[in-house]
């Protein structure tokens, strides 16, 4: 048995014709769906990489907390004859050793993040360094107090300090990617294996690797491409409608672009007579804010727009749709059911995609001050709790998550509360941390998870 699990970071469903958008971003997936099926209701157990990557490759909710005491698929399906490897871009979790892979090709960044570290003034070196003594002084115990009072501190220092020691992260193209995926492909066709390919074309920066972008006249300049991200990133409020438009634009463009590689990876598996017994999961995790919710990238609370993603699944079932709703926990059973695994006896939390009910989806974690963030969705309504407030949205009226209804409904916010397991609530919250060294520092800035250092 072969399977491949692509995902591409910060791809958020909406964005997709397959998904209702009026633009066709990735085209590729109609071939996909083809011979698969389109998981309209799916959605991430968190919303940003370092919650969300650990929970589907696990099926547990709070993988974040003991990676190394779980098993991965990859470790799983190793024990039963597979060649597992990953191919991604230094985000953080390649080449870590802890989802048990034999093999790590980690591609490294890009030459536009090299670039872009050089540019970075001495001025705003500067600024960098006094706003990381000062997290770390001073914001640290702050944030444990008044989760708003850090923020607007926060908020305030970075509209004074200059670039406020904005990190310009920059990542392997689709190109390069998909190149290394078919040289491992080449060495590997014989082998029974399970080969994770993810990439970074919905992550910012935006617009970087496409000399031909589908949805602009011209590629951005790097100077503006770094101006776009440092502003929506540190002053989101400032952002004009026309730089809103124009940062979606490059969103959608990479999407394409990205769009005509996965169509080259999947001639690769054709031409090698792969396709037929290959089976493919494609999907995202987490997705991606344009200020909706008053922030740009994937930093917010864990609104929708950040948790529902795409999911389509090439396999030997029949279904060309499935409607109810889907968590990534199912990802691994499933995964691990495709190779044959009778997953009864694993300590997975998620079940079989194509089977159940529809699913009740819990996530959890934010990029914001808050600490022990909690989101409930289902019955129609969606609830968030922070440790200052509480939210309820009713979807039917307000899909977008624009106006909280908790004040008018207790009694529902009551029965989230009741419903979603304890230690979910009483867990260690993971948040942005100090890293703990060179390497790991490196590893957060890959992620973008030192945009800002506080």
């Amino acid at each position: 048995m072969k399977t491949l699990l692509i995902t591409v970071d910060a791809l958020r469903a909406d964005h997709l014709s397959q998904y209702g958008y009026d633009l066709d971003t990735m085209p590729v997936l109609d071939r996909l769906m083809s011979e698969g099926t389109l998981f309209e209701a799916a959605y991430s157990n968190g919303p940003y990489t370092r919650i969300s990557v650990p929970s589907f490759h696990t099926s547990d909710y709070l993988a974040y907390e003991n990676l190394a005491d779980l098993s991965p698929i990859s470790e799983i399906l190793g024990n039963e004859g597979a060649q597992t490897a990953c191919i991604g871009t230094q985000t953080g979790f390649v080449g870590t050793g802890e989802y048990a892979f034999d093999e790590y090709i980690d591609l490294g960044r890009d030459e536009y993040h090299d670039r872009s570290k050089a540019e970075q003034s001495t001025t705003e070196n500067l600024f960098s360094r006094v706003g990381n003594w000062g997290s770390k002084t001073v914001g640290t115990r702050l944030k444990t107090v008044s989760a708003p009072a850090y923020e607007r501190i926060k908020s305030t220092y970075q509209r004074l300090a200059p670039g406020s020691g904005f990190t310009h992260a920059g990542y392997t193209s689709a190109e390069d990617l998909t190149d290394a995926a078919i040289e491992w492909l080449d060495e590997n066709h014989d082998e029974d294996f399970f080969l994770w390919l993810h990439y970074m074309e919905g992550h910012r920066p935006y617009g970087v690797h496409d000399t031909d972008p589908a949805f602009l006249d011209e590629q951005v300049s790097e100077d503006r491409i770094r101006n776009l991200m440092e502003k929506a990133g540190t002053q989101p409020e400032s952002m004009s409608a026309g730089e809103d438009r124009l940062l979606e634009s490059m969103y959608d463009s990479d999407l394409r672009y990205c769009s005509r590689h996965l169509d080259r990876l999947f001639d690769e598996l054709e031409d090698q007579g792969l396709w037929e017994e290959t089976d493919i999961v494609f999907t995202s995790d987490h997705g991606e804010e344009f200020y909706e919710h008053g922030e740009y990238f994937h930093r917010n609370l864990p609104y929708d727009d950040l948790l529902h993603v795409p999911l389509v699944v090439k396999s030997d079932r029949d279904e060309s749709v499935v409607s109810e709703r889907r968590e990534l926990l199912d990802v691994a059973p499933t995964i691990c059911e495709l190779h044959g695994l009778d997953t009864e006896e694993l300590p997975f939390g998620g079940q079989h995609l194509f089977e159940g009910d529809p699913r009740r989806v819990i996530a959890v974690g934010t990029q914001m001050a808050h600490s022990g963030v909690v989101a409930g969705r289902w019955d129609g309504w969606k609830y968030i709790y922070t440790e200052d407030e509480q939210f309820l949205f009713d979807l039917d009226s307000d899909p977008r998550e624009q106006f909280s209804v908790a004040d008018e409904y207790p009694d529902v916010v009551e029965r989230f509360r009741e419903e979603i397991p304890e230690p979910i609530f009483t867990r260690s919250p993971e948040q942005l941390r100090d890293p703990t060294d060179d390497v790991d520092r490196g590893r957060l800035e890959a992620l973008g998870y030192i945009e800002v250092k506080e």
